[in-house]
């Protein structure tokens, strides 16, 4: 079984997809499942780690893409150990099942991948090469880097999924597995820079049809596929970073790395469409000012109802809040043309997935569904 993360491309997408040869074919094929309902928070890693687990980020723990308090340079949550439930390539190997993973979110230092090279970002002044050996197959990475290096250009796309492809295809190729994963992250990375509108992302699509017809050759035609997208964009024009209000009142310190904790420890996290304040020990009164504040602030759309912060995980904060179509939320006004993060209400903001195999019937089309599916779906088609 081979699945396929398609980062970023929201159901809207599916028919400018549908223009390229490649996909095109797969999807003639394929059960397809279009306005899925994604996971809330519509944010990468979290989204990823309940596509593994079958599970919403408050069973599984991994709530962010990053760490909460705010920082230019943030901790990546990429560590395996960070998802609390069983993901499917553990139960895989309980079954003494092979898994290849590349470039998958929240795998660094996985215990049960065969053949691992995980997306792991490094921490400011390490090297990028030395983490990423660290984090995963190491023989293995160092082989593929050298015989695939020139493919690459740091985190620049399409090159990062060019190479993403090539390495994929070798282990296809050259071992044995029975589930392989890889995610493509080449329209997110455009889409932040240039907005969905832009002609860059021409050069998105033509690499993500690319590159999958280079592991759908690599895979043949027996094997089942599973291709989904995580999330959709929205086009920006504004950012707005909430913690300003907190240095004017001097309850947090500005650095040019991002910010320090005052005494009482209070912070708003940015997660793109959406935002969440920690009181820390603010009284009573003073949340409520902030509150108060934070609704009539530019951007600002609605607070978060109950069930959106336990089931997104951020339960343990003090409220949370969402951005107009428009604009979102970044510390220092982080210039983005696209971003993501929203609650699921967000017009326009449904995703996909289609399946090839796993007994589905080819070429059926449903607009139902949610990416929890997928989860139980291949687990079932592996025998577990």
């Amino acid at each position: 079984m081979l699945i396929i993360s398609f980062d970023a491309v929201g159901s809207s997408e599916f028919e400018r997809l549908m223009q390229y040869p490649v996909f095109r074919t797969l999807a003639g094929q394929s059960a397809v499942f279009r306005d899925v309902s994604t996971v809330f928070i519509s944010n990468t890693y979290p989204i990823h780690a309940s596509v593994a687990t079958g599970v919403l980020p408050h069973v599984h723990g991994l709530t962010s893409n990053v760490e909460p308090f705010p920082s230019v340079t943030p901790v990546w949550n990429c560590n395996e150990n960070q998802i609390r439930v069983k993901t499917i390539w553990q139960r895989a190997a309980e079954k003494g099942l092979k898994t290849a993973a590349v470039l998958w979110p929240v795998t660094a230092y996985s215990k049960t991948i065969k053949y691992n090279i995980p997306e792991v970002i490094p921490r400011p002044g390490k090297s990028q090469v030395l983490t990423s050996l660290k984090a995963g197959s190491t023989l293995l990475q160092l082989k593929l880097f050298l015989r695939y290096k020139d493919l690459l250009d740091g985190f620049n796309q399409p090159n990062l999924d060019n190479f993403a492809t090539a390495c994929m295809k070798d282990i296809m190729k050259k071992k044995r597995y029975d589930l392989a994963l890889v995610h493509f992250t080449a329209y997110d990375t455009l889409c932040h820079q240039h907005g969905k509108d832009s002609e860059k992302m021409e050069t998105a699509f033509k690499a993500l049809d690319k590159n999958l017809g280079i592991l759908l050759e690599a895979a043949g035609d027996n094997e089942d596929i599973i291709l989904f997208s995580d999330h959709s964009q929205v086009n920006i024009h504004t950012v707005v970073d909430p913690n300003t209000g907190l240095v004017k009142a001097k309850l947090i310190h500005q650095t040019k790395n991002g910010y320090l904790p005052g005494e009482n420890g209070c912070f708003f996290e940015c997660c793109g469409g959406s935002a969440f304040f920690h009181a820390g020990n603010l009284s009573k009164d003073r949340i409520e000012e902030i509150r108060s504040n934070t609704e009539k602030s530019e951007g600002f759309r609605r607070f978060l109802t109950p069930a959106e912060l336990l089931e997104s995980g951020f339960n343990n904060t003090t409220f949370g809040f969402c951005a107009k179509a428009g604009f979102c939320y970044e510390i220092f006004g982080t210039e983005k043309k696209g971003n993501h993060g929203y609650p699921l209400d967000m017009p326009d903001y449904s995703v996909f997935y289609m399946v090839r195999g796993c007994g589905l019937e080819p070429g059926s089309v449903k607009n139902e569904g949610s990416l929890l599916d997928i989860a139980p779906l291949a687990a079932k088609k592996l025998g577990f």
